[in-house]
């Protein structure tokens, strides 16, 4: 509450420039002014995995797109590494793949630093087999 009395709610959304050509439901990272898809592969920049948030609509490079920081976002199979959908109640995971989640055990391997994993960030919860309910915590660095 302020001072006032009134209680003031942080924004779901934010806006954005697109640094690439993005899809809907992808990861973002923020580089200097732009977000970019991003990404927990080894051998990536350390700023690749500080994930933001998911993207609530498709851009193309230096347009607006708007990133969902705190709320329900909708995810298609495409931003899903080996899965079709997700698994209501699974907590999910940026991927070492470029714009992708992840559970924490799947067909692709378990993220781990021995699976080509830099760091462990949990971006959500699912909360329907389309839907996350989007909550971004700090990288898990794996290994130096």
């Amino acid at each position: 509450m302020n001072g006032a009395g009134v209680t003031t709610i942080a924004a779901q959304t934010q806006q954005f420039t697109a640094g690439s050509a993005l899809i809907q439901g992808q990861p973002v990272y923020v580089s200097g002014v732009y977000v970019l898809p991003a990404s927990a592969a080894s051998g990536v920049a350390a700023e690749q995995y500080n994930v933001v948030g998911i993207t609530t609509e498709a851009a193309t490079t230096g347009n607006p797109v708007t990133v969902n920081v705190d709320d329900i976002a909708v995810i298609s199979p495409v931003n899903i590494t080996a899965e079709g959908s997700l698994v209501p109640g699974q907590y999910y995971y940026l991927s070492k793949y470029t714009g992708e989640i992840t559970r924490y055990s799947t067909t692709s391997g378990t993220v781990t630093g021995a699976s080509g994993f830099a760091a462990a960030v949990c971006v959500g919860q699912a909360f329907s087999s389309s839907e996350l309910h989007v909550e971004i915590d700090q990288p898990v660095v794996l290994y130096p």
